[in-house]
């Protein structure tokens, strides 16, 4: 075994799991802590104090000390025996640093209470109770500076010092009142929900933990108190005292996952609740950095147990070997071999349960002095002032001289110590109880000192691989060897460190892992807003640009697709619904168009009809009436003038039927005007007309008629104007008594034709009035849209042709 290593090295720091976990929540803080300082001295600039930004901010600023200093502990191997481990440099700053984890993490609760009070609205009525509330608190952490000045000057003195246990009581109880503020919050935030009568009942605030629809500030207040539930189990934690037999379970891991967990609550509340105070970037930066440093701490428990399980002491001694410590001569300390394992007979009495003094038959010498009388603990290990601790491994080469036959726990049986001396020895025996789960750390062995100062260490029964765990060096064999304490004047320690050797062993894993932790943090820190950029934002970002030019009334935007994912989908719906609503509107904007020239046709029909109506009343007012004088004259005229000749009562007669047949014209005409012939179809009122030609003027025609569908008002009047101009110039220009008429109507078509084989005449020689009646039938024709064709020549006769399409 080389017992150079017993000499106490300089500070080392050794990096594993949880010192690794306390790395990962120290990024996310300094992370937090500078965002949110950042923001609220950019308030405080712009005018805008905002105290729960302030108390946001002092709260992650305090927790970056805090993780600080406890990563320092951890890496130190500082914890429950002391704040010093035999390799540490007591005056070094990593040593010192350690007792002021405390008092840097009193300031978190003390933050988180007045954030309880002041966000997300000052608690009502509740100042000067707050103001009370800080000063008590003031005044705790004042005691808790005091004790780590304390615990500083103990560990320069080389004495075991605790902060009293009793202390971290009032961390759990301010963390309780921080909840029961945030609950007060609640219940002040849906005062609205409440019962508008009486006193709401206890139960009726306490549904407010589940109850949906609430308002914002309940919803942050809601979140901060569920959150609260991490930090009150943090500090029960706490209440395990650091020097107790039950503390050398783990408990730093569960505090290092329980602050883990804290930060990425607060990081979600923050960012999930509070958008005003944080960027859409700055959140998925966040939210992405916490995953990270998590996944990577749970890499680095995971596989710690694996690499734990493959570490092999370096030199322990196994079952069947033995140590000898011969002293020099002169005084110049001891010197260390193997020597022949030469078990003594288990003998003597047993010692009670926390060990015992024992007068020895012979006087010991040990490092140049000698002793009648020395400690024997429970453990087996032996004290010569007092009875040995193991914190007193823990300064140096040890408080007092000893000697550690195999410094490790005893299992939950017990252990028996029996110790027989006679005048040449004294045999110290350790017998472990265990049962079947605790083969592991069972050990049987027998510590030898000669009457000479010779010291045999017999190693009877040792596990072949004893388990060791970080944070817990009595887990397995820590030491070995004999110290004279304090005093080295008369020879060095000669102590073997197996707790050291592990804990070196867990560095040549977890000190590169370190740098990967730093190197992906700055690597997450610069490049997850990158990406967030590139694939996240920069598409929502056209996509909301293109959403507001929708909005100013660009109906026909359309954004570009850079990927074929989600954001992807919902920009190529956008587009989809910005093609469809302007397909829309340009339907809607025909339709419209359409609308209004119907309405453009209504009113002009409406127009046409007012001044029809208006022509038919001055016709009947004038014309009509007139038309009726002469017509009842013309009638009395055959009879008064029945002495004349017989042509000339025939002049007179024909008089008095064309008054009778202008008069029915006109009122025919007027029928018109007013829409009452609408009644009548087409070819009924060509009958007639064809009818009124043969009985008044004796004028022959043949017709042929078929009206297969009744066609519009406006083409009918106008086919019918057309065929009782066309036979009026038959009967006045032709010189014929015959004449022939067709007509066909069908839904979309129409065409009229009259023909006589008279005189005809020259179109381009036609006189005035040929001319005006044939402009008249010509305008009438265009009226509808329809096509008006005349085929004549001298004494070749006429056809009028008019056809009319839909």
């Amino acid at each position: 075994m080389d017992w150079s290593a017993a000499t106490p090295p300089v500070a080392s720091l050794f990096w594993h799991p949880a010192a690794i976990g306390y790395l990962s929540q120290l990024l996310l803080a300094l992370v937090l802590a500078a965002y949110m300082l950042r923001r609220a001295i950019h308030e405080s600039r712009q005018g805008r104090f905002h105290a729960p930004t302030w108390a946001f901010a002092i709260l992650m600023l305090s927790l970056v000390p805090t993780f600080a200093t406890t990563m320092v502990r951890l890496l130190a191997a500082g914890g429950w025996l002391s704040y010093a481990m035999p390799w540490s440099r007591l005056d070094a700053w990593s040593t010192l640093a350690m007792p002021w984890a405390r008092p840097f993490g009193s300031i978190a609760p003390i933050a988180l209470v007045l954030l309880a009070y002041l966000f997300p609205k000052p608690l009502p009525r509740s100042r000067r109770e707050m103001m009370a509330v800080m000063a008590v608190l003031f005044g705790l952490l004042m005691a808790e500076i005091a004790i780590a000045v304390r615990a500083d000057l103990a560990i320069l003195e080389q004495v075991a010092w605790w902060r009293p246990q009793w202390m971290a009581v009032w961390m759990h109880v301010v963390m309780i009142w921080a909840a029961v503020v945030f609950w007060r919050q609640l219940v002040a935030a849906q005062a609205s929900a409440l019962p508008p009568e009486g006193r709401p009942s206890p139960l009726a605030k306490i549904a407010l933990l589940w109850r949906p629809g609430l308002t914002r500030e309940g919803q942050v207040a809601r979140a901060f108190l569920i959150l609260t539930i991490l930090p009150i189990l943090h500090t029960a934690a706490l209440f395990f005292p650091d020097e107790s037999l039950g503390a050398h379970f783990p408990f730093d891991i569960l505090i290092c996952w329980l602050g883990l967990l804290q930060l990425v609550g607060l990081t979600l509340v923050l960012i999930g609740y509070l958008p005003e105070r944080t960027t859409f970037l700055f959140k998925l930066t966040v939210i992405g950095f916490a995953v990270l440093l998590g996944a990577v701490n749970g890499t680095a428990w995971v596989v710690a147990p694996a690499f734990q399980n493959q570490f092999r002491a370096p030199d322990l001694p196994a079952s069947g070997e033995a140590l000898l410590f011969a002293p020099r001569g002169g005084n110049l300390g001891y010197v260390a071999q193997s020597t022949a394992f030469l078990p003594e007979r288990v003998r003597g009495p047993v010692l009670g349960a926390g060990g015992g003094r024992v007068d020895l038959p012979f006087a010991f010498p040990f490092y140049g002095r000698v002793y009648h009388r020395l400690y024997v603990s429970d453990l087996g290990t032996i004290g010569f002032e007092r009875m040995p601790q193991p914190v007193d491994a823990a300064f140096g080469a040890g408080n007092q001289p000893a000697i550690y036959p195999m410094l490790a726990d005893r299992p939950s049986a017990g252990t028996q110590i029996t110790t027989f001396a006679n005048s040449e020895r004294l045999v110290i025996t350790r017998r472990d109880r265990c049962n079947a789960r605790e083969v592991a750390i069972c050990y049987q062995l027998q510590t030898i000192l000669h009457a000479d100062g010779r010291i045999d260490m017999q190693y009877l029964d040792v596990p072949p691989a004893p388990p060791y765990a970080v944070l817990s060096p009595l887990n397995a064999p820590w030491i070995i060897g004999i110290t004279p304490g304090p005093d080295t004047s008369a020879g060095p320690s000669m102590l073997h460190d197996f707790y050291r050797s592990f804990l070196a062993y867990l560095d040549r894993l977890y000190a590169p892992f370190v740098l990967f932790i730093l190197l992906t943090a700055l690597a997450a820190l610069v490049g997850l807003p990158l990406v967030f950029r590139s694939f996240l934002l920069a598409p929502l970002e056209r996509l909301l640009s293109g959403i507001r030019r929708y909005r100013d009334g660009e109906s026909d935007t359309q954004v570009a697709v850079a990927y074929r994912d989600e954001i992807g989908f919902l920009i190529e719906s956008f587009n989809a619904l910005a093609r469809e609503q302007s397909a829309l509107t340009r339907r809607l904007e025909d339709r419209v168009a359409d609308r209004v020239a119907e309405i453009a046709d209504m009113t002009i029909q409406t127009t046409k009809l007012e001044e029809r109506a208006r022509l038919s009343a001055d016709l009947h007012d004038a014309v009509a009436q007139t038309l009726a004088s002469a017509a009842l004259h013309a009638s009395a005229l055959p009879s008064r003038l029945h002495n004349l000749a017989e042509p000339d009562r025939e002049a007179a007669e024909q008089v008095a039927r064309l008054n009778r047949h202008a008069l029915s014209e006109m009122r025919q005409l007027l029928s018109e005007l007013r829409d009452e012939g609408a009644q009548w179809l087409l070819s009924h009122r060509l009958g007639q007309l064809i009818g009124s030609f043969t009985r008044l003027h004796a004028l022959n025609i043949d017709a042929e008629i078929n009206e297969g569908a009744e066609l519009p008002a406006e083409v009918s009047a106008m086919f019918y104007r057309v065929a009782q101009e066309s036979l009026n110039n038959v009967l006045k220009h032709s010189g014929v008594g015959e004449a022939e008429l067709v007509f066909d109507a069908l839904e979309d078509r129409a065409i009229l034709s009259v023909t006589d084989h008279g005189r005809g005449f020259d179109l381009a020689k036609g006189n005035r009035r040929e001319r005006l009646g044939l402009s008249i039938m010509r305008e009438r024709a265009e009226a509808i849209g329809a096509t008006l064709e005349i085929e004549t020549a001298p004494e070749q006769g006429c056809r009028v042709t008019m056809i009319w399409m839909r």
